[in-house]
């Protein structure tokens, strides 16, 4: 079988081959193209030393990657393509990182080491596929398995034990059944991965479409990565898994998890788990906000205040923790505030802080004012004029003064 490669994939392995050494297109690429998938990165595998490769790519732009590791980016046409020599790795006493490298001259060998069967097929346009462990028998049939004993990669390296969920979540794979068994038991090996990485499968995980199930056959799994997961019980999980399936939104079905698992301080939590400020301040407005009114006009205008998310994920957030409510009229009310460009920011405000500050109100009061003055307009209490809002700001202030 043939795989049509960019040209400046291609001339990157003619290159080696033209000064003697050998060259695949390893992993990731090889996989997808034959799931008819696309293709967003190359990564190469040669018998040639770093040096060696730097030598052959001397007229090339490189970044030294990890030469120590072997790996060598080289910029082709503009492209970063990763090179990196075969290797056999030797023990992995902090269940993450190899103890040393050992560069080899055996793609077989290279093979060996990586995690899933699928994930160690090899290209070379004269060639074809390299299948050293049936990872084409376990693409045709979707499985996912480890190679060699799955017990002994994941002790190796434990985050491949959530690589496995999200691969599998992913490209819609059965875990084959030793490598399902050993998931589960060496799931108490993720304490030794850190936050960020555990954060980054776990938003991978949560990013496929059908994630749910894979969640109910190993929860044990989800709930050993998650720092407050061990005090979730059947029903909250049930929650979670059915609120899950209700939207396609990784952020959304985070959220979900805080709320249906009742965690007790979800800001801590993303902290720890190293998500972005961005992220934790939306996902915790999304849960300060989960049983907001939405019934009325003025409701939606009020919700509009607060939010710091769009409308229509908002919405979906709700309903996949309600399906009965009514989110079709809250969207009609919405259109209907926008369309008419009715005032619910403080911005929209027919007066300004100058304006109030002219009035002799000072300090921490002029924005106490317009607040208040734009929770009257909101209620409909008063129009959005400035002659009324003027009115409004002085009896405000005589009757806080009282």
């Amino acid at each position: 079988m043939q795989i049509q490669l960019p040209a400046y994939v291609e001339q990157l392995i003619r290159l080696l081959e033209e000064n003697g050494y050998e060259c695949y297109v390893v992993g990731g690429a090889v996989r997808s193209f034959l799931l008819h998938m696309p293709v967003h990165d190359y990564d190469l595998t040669t018998n040639a030393r770093p040096q060696e490769m730097r030598e052959v790519f001397r007229s090339y732009k490189t970044i030294d990657t990890g030469l120590k590791h072997g790996t060598l980016t080289v910029l082709s046409e503009g492209n970063p393509v990763e090179i990196t020599t075969y290797r056999q790795d030797a023990g992995y006493s902090d269940h993450r990182h190899p103890e040393s490298v050992t560069f080899s001259q055996a793609v077989r060998e290279d093979c060996a080491r990586r995690d899933f069967t699928v994930n160690a097929l090899c290209y070379n346009p004269s060639e074809g596929i390299l299948d050293f462990f049936s990872g084409l028998e376990d693409l045709k049939n979707r499985t996912l398995r480890c190679i060699g004993n799955a017990e002994d990669r994941f002790d190796e390296d434990a985050l491949r034990i959530l690589r496995a969920l999200r691969f599998a979540a992913r490209l819609d794979f059965t875990i084959e059944p030793e490598t399902g068994r050993a998931l589960k038991q060496k799931c108490g090996l993720l304490e030794y991965i850190s936050m960020e990485r555990i954060r980054e499968e776990l938003c991978g995980f949560l990013s496929a479409p059908h994630c749910a199930g894979y969640m109910q056959e190993y929860r044990t799994v989800f709930l050993t990565c998650i720092p407050f997961g061990k005090d979730t019980d059947d029903a909250e999980w049930q929650k979670t898994l059915t609120a899950i399936d209700r939207t396609r939104s990784p952020q959304i079905r985070m959220a979900l998890i805080l709320c249906c698992c009742r965690c007790p301080d979800p800001v801590q939590t993303l902290r720890e788990m190293k998500f972005s400020v961005r992220e934790i301040r939306e996902t915790a407005n999304l849960l300060e906000l989960k049983d907001a009114d939405i019934s009325s006009h003025t409701a939606v205008r009020k919700l509009m205040r607060r939010l710091q998310v769009p409308f229509q994920e908002y919405l979906e957030f709700r309903q996949a923790l309600d399906p009965s409510l009514n989110i079709i009229a809250a969207q009609l009310e919405y259109d209907d505030v926008l369309r008419r460009r009715e005032c619910w920011q403080l911005r929209d405000l027919a007066v300004s802080g100058s304006d109030i500050k002219a009035l002799g109100i000072q300090g921490k009061e002029i924005s106490d004012t317009l607040e208040y003055l734009l929770n009257q307009v909101m209620e409909d209490r008063i129009f959005n004029r400035r002659e009324d809002l003027l009115k409004a700001a002085e009896e405000y202030k005589k009757n806080r003064s009282v």
